[in-house]
């Protein structure tokens, strides 16, 4: 998914307009209408921060280099990665990156990752 697909996704996510991201980003709306378009990419660094801190997901998602959302936490305007064990990430969110990784797989691999984690969660209950 390209940044303009990714930055629309996001916004409607949070059920904001475009004048309303505008707004909070401090630039106009036509900016926001050329990005989502992709008409025009973002030729400011810290822009590119701003809006990866603003919905929470790391650079490389909204670049689309990426199809992890997040596993940074942001902290008094610094980026600092946690150890993978303990990312700041929600259920839904870890969920849905699980779906999207395992949906490429064919049905084989699924069943014997189905499988793998049945044993996990066995190990874990007794």
């Amino acid at each position: 998914m390209k940044f303009s697909s990714r930055l629309k996704l996001l916004r409607e996510e949070k059920g904001l307009r475009q004048e309303d991201l505008a707004k909070i980003l401090n630039i106009s709306r036509q900016s926001i209408s050329n990005y989502e378009k992709g008409v025009r990419f973002p030729n400011d660094e810290e822009l590119i921060k701003k809006l990866a801190k603003f919905f929470n997901v790391s650079i490389d998602y909204l670049l689309g280099a990426s199809n992890i959302r997040s596993n940074y936490m942001y902290i008094d305007d610094t980026r600092t990665r946690e150890s993978a064990s303990s990312y700041d990430v929600d259920k839904k969110t870890a969920l849905e990156n699980l779906f999207y990784e395992v949906d490429t797989l064919s049905v084989n691999t699924i069943q014997r990752i189905t499988q793998v984690i049945r044993i996990f969660k066995d190990e874990i209950n007794s």
